[in-house]
């Protein structure tokens, strides 16, 4: 080759290879610039947090034992056999309103019992209510007591029967300003289920008969489903063995089912090794799938365990039962844990024979921070308390009106009771989650209910403008 080629070869290798680098500069160039060089624009859209107002507090009661069938020829009539004492109270400046609920188809125009009471700012109303009476009849005897309570769109009743000897009545009160449209659906210890459907107006309280869609049903369940309106749910039940009258009792609603839980204020009286009579019994369903639920007894006076546990396996939609008669005479609570769903409650006697009394005590929901609670007025009233959670705590009571309070200190998971006095309302405060029941106790008298968290606020929410 001469060298004038070699020297073009080389000053053309020169330039593409300058080339080359130049062209991978740029475009090295241009992949760095691109994420650095583009600028961001952020737009934040107004916005505000607003705390809803309350509404008012409702609260209804079940009103006068009803009687139904005294009349021969009416055999589906109403009438009032006692009629309540019935305490209310209010916390701070909150105030309440009574209201009237009437009840169509009971004699006399009766009508059972309520309150409203306005929010304080944009917090529900602290304020509670509960009622309590006596039977003395040849037909009808014993003692009852019970909350007056919010309604709900659905709660269930674990109680009562559809056999004969008992007379147990289906109390539904609608509260507010539009009809309600109320579902039962039935179960029972055999499976299956019965639906029946009501519309309860505005301003009422209405009656069905437990027997219309449980009869001969020993262990029903009942659920209550409303639309339209919420609606209050409870249970009147008596008991009639060879012609004797052996009790009666008004029963809250469950709120719905739960897989663990406690029934606090249960109350041994009498021994019975017969399940189809036991004196202490848990009724239970879980309502959409098999179960194992374990139960275990607690001694109310300070928490602690009591014997073994025990176990019962449910199929779903089937009611079943633990007896519990072995129990020795005091007052327990009962822990329940399943591995679905379950509604409960708690039967307890003072025996089988005339001038006996019986009641139903259903789970006691867990209270965090403070709520009110009223006693009625009856036999040596106690409450039951129970710390829910896994640390100490110490629980104030203080009646609404003034007086003296009282500290109970509960360490993690044990309980304690206190003597309380009836027609009351208190305060009870707590920084950790407890639960809490009211149970009475005499020669031939039982009774109690569970106390119920107050309304809870409604959460605040954040507004977004456009």
């Amino acid at each position: 080759m001469s060298s004038r080629t070699s020297t073009r070869v080389i000053a053309t290798g020169a330039r593409l290879i300058a080339g080359a680098v130049v062209s991978a500069a740029c475009v090295a160039g241009a992949v760095i610039a691109v994420p650095a060089v583009w600028p961001t624009v952020e737009h934040k859209a107004g916005h505000a947090t607003i705390t809803p107002v309350a509404g008012d507090t409702l609260l209804s009661c079940a009103g006068s034992f009803l009687a139904l069938g005294r009349d021969a020829s009416q055999a589906s009539q109403l009438s009032v056999a006692a009629t309540p004492q019935v305490v209310s109270g209010a916390a701070g400046s909150a105030s309440l309103d009574a209201i009237e609920l009437g009840m169509a188809g009971v004699l006399d125009d009766q009508a059972a019992p309520g309150f409203s009471a306005a929010p304080e700012g944009r917090k529900p109303a602290l304020v509670a209510a509960a009622q309590s009476l006596t039977v003395t009849a040849d037909d009808l005897a014993g003692f009852a007591a019970s909350a007056c309570r919010p309604p709900s769109m659905e709660s269930w009743i674990v109680g009562g029967a559809g056999t004969t000897g008992s007379s147990d009545i289906l109390l539904i009160a609608n509260p507010g300003a539009v009809p309600a449209n109320v579902v039962f659906t039935e179960y029972g210890s055999q499976g299956g289920t019965h639906s029946s459907e009501l519309v309860v107006p505005p301003h009422t309280q209405s009656t069905v008969p437990l027997v219309a869609g449980s009869a001969g049903e020993s262990s029903p369940v009942v659920k209550v489903t409303s639309s339209g309106a919420p609606v209050r749910a409870a249970l009147q039940s008596s008991l009639i063995r060879i012609l004797d009258p052996v009790g009666v009792d008004v029963q809250d609603a469950i709120a719905q089912p739960l897989k663990d839980f406690s029934l606090l204020g249960v109350r041994a009286v009498v021994g019975s090794s017969d399940d189809d009579n036991a004196s202490t019994a848990v009724r239970l369903l879980s309502p959409d799938a098999d179960a194992t639920v374990t139960l275990q007894p607690r001694n109310a006076a300070d928490g602690s365990k009591v014997g073994e546990p025990k176990t019962v396996k449910l199929t779903a939609g089937q009611v079943g039962s633990v007896n519990f008669s072995a129990l020795k005479p005091g007052l327990y609570g009962i822990d329940v844990s399943a591995t679905a769903p379950v509604v409960a409650a708690a039967w307890q006697t003072t025996g089988f024979v005339k001038g006996s009394d019986f009641a139903w005590m259903t789970p006691a929901p867990t209270i965090t921070g403070e709520t009110a609670f009223a006693v009625a007025d009856g036999p040596a009233p106690q409450l039951h308390l129970q710390n829910a959670s896994d640390q100490a705590t110490t629980v104030q009571i203080a009646p609404v009106s003034g007086g003296k309070a009282q500290s109970v200190a509960l360490k993690a998971g044990g309980g304690a009771t206190i003597a309380l006095t009836g027609s009351t309302t208190y305060t009870l405060t707590s920084p950790t989650a407890v639960r809490a029941a009211v149970a009475y106790s005499g020669i031939g008298r039982l009774a109690g209910y569970p106390v119920w968290a107050a309304d809870a606020a409604a959460a605040p929410v954040t507004v977004y403008q456009r």
